[in-house]
């Protein structure tokens, strides 16, 4: 059976919303609204402390097992720029797990603003994708990608599956990476 973590003293428990389906990752965005993954390939807001009732996009997935709609972070310059950055496992042209950046209008992403900055194969493996996405304090993208349920995958210098990717922004590769 599953029990919740207890609560640490001087802490205390509050839901933020209710409705959410198959949730898999939070990020509160520079404004301070907290943007929340469904699996199955939603963007939601919170905002004011109440859920948006539309999604801020809607990604194609293929949620099978544990794939889906699995990271999100924020650009440094997001004020400016309003880009975020998503990793996700999508189904065309064959499944595949996928970093892309998006572009926000408001409460909503603009239309088409996706571009794929990097993307690889996940075979089979309906689990161990990863899918963490941050970006570091030297301003890169750091991604977790799965070892594709092969656990000598991480140990391999001859595939992308059990690493951290580190990528500028643009997905390009940093001259300065090992």
């Amino acid at each position: 059976s599953r029990r919740a973590a207890p609560v640490p003293t001087g802490f205390t428990e509050v839901a933020l919303a209710s409705g959410l389906l198959s949730p898999t990752a939070i990020q509160i965005a520079p404004d301070g609204r907290v943007f929340v993954l469904e699996q199955a390939g939603r963007i939601r807001i919170i905002k004011n402390g109440a859920l948006l009732a539309t999604p801020f996009a809607t990604l194609n997935v293929d949620a099978t097992g544990e794939r889906g709609l699995l990271g999100i972070a924020f650009d440094p310059n997001f004020a400016v720029n309003r880009f975020l950055y998503v990793y996700y496992i999508a189904p065309e042209p064959m499944v595949r797990n996928r970093i892309s950046r998006l572009t926000a209008n408001g409460d909503v992403v603009v239309p088409g603003s996706e571009v794929v900055l990097r993307q690889g194969d996940i075979r089979s493996a309906e689990n161990h994708l990863g899918g963490a996405l941050h970006v570091g304090f030297d301003g890169e993208l750091y991604a977790a990608v799965g070892d594709n349920s092969t656990p000598t995958n991480a140990q391999s210098l001859g595939n992308i599956h059990g690493k951290i990717l580190r990528l500028n922004t643009d997905g390009t590769i940093p001259a300065d990476n090992p």
